[in-house]
């Protein structure tokens, strides 16, 4: 098979192609079944924005640099277990944070809450709930820097202000499962795996396939052809008297 043509090869593996789409349509089915077994869910987000006030370079790079600090607070157990019961939801904390995750964007001073379900009034719910608790001890903070003493002509302090860019509500298309994308993936899988397996095949047969076959791997002359068996069945058999 090493001396093998890439044209041969590529002739060999499409007298293959039944074991080639056998292996696409079983991946692409398993795929199917799996993905539609699986519940569907829904994703809500909402984005939360760090303001400098008042507007100030030094300030606004300070809220840019407390981007990280923060995704990990609105992360935490009892920062999401204040946040529910602030919103007086029943929610289970540990719930909300499974169905959590956060990202964010530096240059635009914002956080991202994205909360995944397979409820959407819940997860609309975890979302508005986590963003307004977390503008809440944002504003507790502010009000405490505002109420500390400080001299007469010292002016108002800097501080950070959060503003709610979103209120999602509940979504009612699903996000996932993404069954024809899953298929689809199944199926190219499938293609890929059965090329492998076809390949495999082609590269441990070392059987001789012809006359090219015996002189490129032997270098052997052909000395004699016995016909197949059936193209001798296929011959009329003699009349009495006739010569063979």
């Amino acid at each position: 098979m090493s001396l093998m043509r890439p044209e041969e090869i590529a002739l060999a593996l499409m007298r293959r192609w039944w074991l080639i789409t056998l292996a696409a349509v079983a991946a692409a089915l398993v795929a199917y079944i799996g993905t539609s077994s699986q519940a569907k869910t829904y994703t809500v987000s909402t984005r939360i924005m760090a303001v400098a006030e008042p507007p100030d370079y030094w300030l606004d790079l300070y809220a840019k640099n407390r981007l990280a600090s923060y995704k990990d607070l609105i992360s935490n157990w009892e920062f999401i277990s204040e946040s529910l019961r602030e919103a007086g939801s029943d929610i289970d904390p540990g719930l909300a944070s499974s169905t959590l995750a956060l990202a964010h964007n530096p240059d635009a001073n914002i956080v991202q809450l994205v909360v995944t379900d397979t409820d959407p009034a819940r997860a609309a719910e975890i979302a508005n709930a986590l963003a307004d608790g977390f503008i809440l001890q944002n504003q507790e903070q502010n009000d405490e820097l505002l109420a500390r003493d400080r001299a007469e002509d010292e002016g108002v302090p800097g501080r950070v202000e959060m503003l709610k860019l979103d209120a999602p509500s509940a979504p009612s298309t699903p996000s996932g499962p993404r069954v024809r994308v899953n298929t689809l993936a199944g199926g190219v899988l499938g293609v890929v795996a059965g090329l492998m397996v076809a390949f495999l095949l082609l590269y441990l047969d070392d059987t001789l396939k012809g006359t090219r076959d015996l002189d490129r791997y032997l270098a052997l002359p052909l000395l004699a052809r016995i016909p197949d068996s059936a193209g001798a069945r296929e011959r009329p058999l003699p009349r009495r008297g006739q010569a063979t």
